[in-house]
């Protein structure tokens, strides 16, 4: 469970880190890669982010280090979250974010962050950013209040209004993490 809490943080953290889109034109999608680099309990891990975004019907995002490490997919309803490294998902409510890592957030404040739509950022994530000329962050340094997680981002391409072909298929032999009362006082 330790290592969960850290990989949604990460997820989160990627997630709020985005406030930069005051000059880019009207879209209805997005789809950009970065180089992600992640320092968790002082242990360094380098990959590729792929992260896609149609606007009030889903987000996704895709994580490798050599070998993918997990998926999301959020709708406004609900969290499919495929971690590939402990072959275990997760597939329901917003409620497994907030007991997990105790931020309240749900599919259209992630939306909004990620948008520059008028939105709170949940105080317990500390953003530092650098932006370039085109508006849109270049670099980015996210750490979580509670969690040793640090997390930059570099942007390498994007892409409006084409939305790539998306899955996130939960292999047969993964385990469902059940969210009960039980769990969330682990």
């Amino acid at each position: 469970m330790k290592h969960l809490k850290r990989i949604i943080c990460t997820f989160l953290c990627f997630f709020a880190a985005n406030t930069l889109f005051s000059q880019i034109p009207d879209y209805h999608s997005i789809h950009y890669k970065a180089s992600a680099t992640i320092e968790i309990d002082g242990q360094v891990f380098s990959g590729q982010l792929n992260f896609v975004n149609v606007i009030d019907s889903f987000l996704y995002m895709q994580l490798n280090v050599g070998i993918e490490a997990g998926r999301i997919l959020l709708t406004p309803d609900n969290i499919l979250f495929i971690n590939r490294l402990q072959k275990n998902y997760y597939d329901g409510d917003y409620y497994f974010f907030e007991q997990l890592i105790d931020v309240d957030i749900d599919f259209f404040t992630i939306q909004a962050i990620f948008n520059n739509f008028p939105a709170n950022v949940p105080e317990e994530l500390l953003l530092t950013y650098e932006a370039d000329e085109d508006s849109f962050f270049k670099t980015l340094l996210c750490e979580h209040e509670d969690y040793p997680i640090n997390l930059k981002l570099e942007i390498k391409k994007v892409t409006f209004n084409d939305v790539p072909k998306v899955s996130a298929p939960v292999p047969k032999s993964f385990t469902r993490i059940e969210w009960d009362s039980a769990s969330s006082a682990e």
